[in-house]
């Protein structure tokens, strides 16, 4: 799971709205409290979204390396042995 969520967090997103665009050039020309909060509101938005989109992507890589994780362990098992033939400590 920390490989995982290694991976997915250390690719960085970019999250391009237009709403946030727009509200980002109100704000530039118009540098009011009332654009300043609306910039916040939208950068909050785009941080959840890239946040959610961590979270999936992190799911999705754990996944994919838990399935080849137990192929890969299936594979270099012996025949002979089964896993309940091992002993047991």
């Amino acid at each position: 799971m920390a490989f995982a969520a290694m991976f997915a967090f250390g690719v960085p997103i970019f999250v391009d709205r237009r709403e946030y665009t727009v509200v980002v050039s109100n704000w530039v020309t118009n540098p009011t409290l009332e654009n300043g909060a609306a910039v916040a509101r939208e950068s909050i938005k785009s941080r959840r979204i890239a946040l959610i989109s961590h979270l999936a992507a992190g799911g999705i890589l754990f996944v994919l390396i838990s399935v080849g994780w137990s192929l890969f362990a299936r594979r270099t098992v012996k025949p002979d042995k089964v896993s309940t033939d091992l002993p047991v400590r």
